[in-house]
């Protein structure tokens, strides 16, 4: 099963993607969990959420049954400038923010992403992600690394052994970028589309026909777009997407990303169109 969706979706600057006509009660993640199999939220990465918080945002999906939310992992439970009772302490908080969704079945995963600089495969990182995993109990898990070290033969085994599942990346165009395939360590796909703007035909493209060859592979792939700086474009990228992989037939889409992205036109419907 392939899950499309998009990062950010709390970001401000969606507003301008959201129906102009609006209820006091709308609700973004019931709407865009309506149009998309998964939805990542940055904004844990940052903060440690509320578990009323969490609960709101498993309840806007439960009208949608086949879509996920990703949560980032909070930053400050990989930060090795703490101390580990530190970090102890705000992993179980987040693990008790975490419940309401694991009840509902509708967490996709927790995504740690490690930094991009200095976060090179060792022992002492290994333990870090082992201990994790043990407390996050039964979330599960998905790492994405940018160093290539992650990558080799005897990293792979490490992150397998852990309980993490280590992402994919597409778009990454640097020197030093990861390889773009590696032995699966999990159950659980992640492809990640990073681009710095608007993504082009080509990669989607790419992306579409790696999410296809990933899919054999595992239980579910989810397919993340990640166009910064700005945060549209994300929206727009998951749409192509789900068009290449819908057998290049229109999707459903709503007014306002079609206004924002005119080159959506031919790719999508207004679900009153059926």
């Amino acid at each position: 099963m392939i899950r499309i969706g998009f990062a950010g979706l709390m970001h401000p600057a969606l507003e301008g993607l959201l129906p102009a006509t609006r209820t006091p009660d709308f609700d973004r993640v019931a709407f865009f969990g309506s149009h998309f199999g998964c939805l990542e939220v940055d904004t844990t990465a940052h903060v440690i959420p509320r578990r009323e918080h969490v609960a709101r945002w498993g309840a806007g999906i439960a009208g949608s049954p086949r879509s996920r939310l990703l949560l980032r992992l909070p930053g400050a439970l990989l930060d090795r400038g703490r101390t580990e009772a530190q970090r102890a302490e705000d992993t179980e908080a987040f693990v008790t923010a975490l419940t309401p969704l694991l009840k509902r079945e509708r967490l996709g995963a927790v995504v740690a992403t490690l930094p991009s600089d200095g976060y090179i495969y060792g022992p002492a990182e290994v333990r870090s992600l082992s201990r994790l995993g043990r407390a996050l109990g039964s979330a599960p898990l998905v790492l994405e690394a940018k160093h290539r070290s992650w990558y080799e033969r005897e990293a792979l085994d490490a992150v397998r052994g852990a309980g993490w599942s280590l992402g994919y990346l597409a778009g990454d165009d640097r020197w030093d970028a990861p390889p773009t395939d590696h032995a699966p360590t999990g159950s659980i796909g992640m492809l990640r589309l990073v681009h710095d703007g608007p993504a082009p035909p080509k990669l989607i493209g790419e992306v579409a026909r790696r999410a296809r060859s990933l899919e054999s592979r595992f239980d579910v792939v989810y397919v993340v777009t990640e166009c910064g700086p700005t945060i549209q474009p994300n929206v727009a990228a998951a749409l192509e997407i789900k068009y290449v992989l819908n057998g290049e037939r229109p999707v459903v889409a709503w007014p306002e990303a079609l206004l924002g992205f005119p080159h959506l036109n031919p790719l999508c419907r207004l679900a009153d169109d059926d």
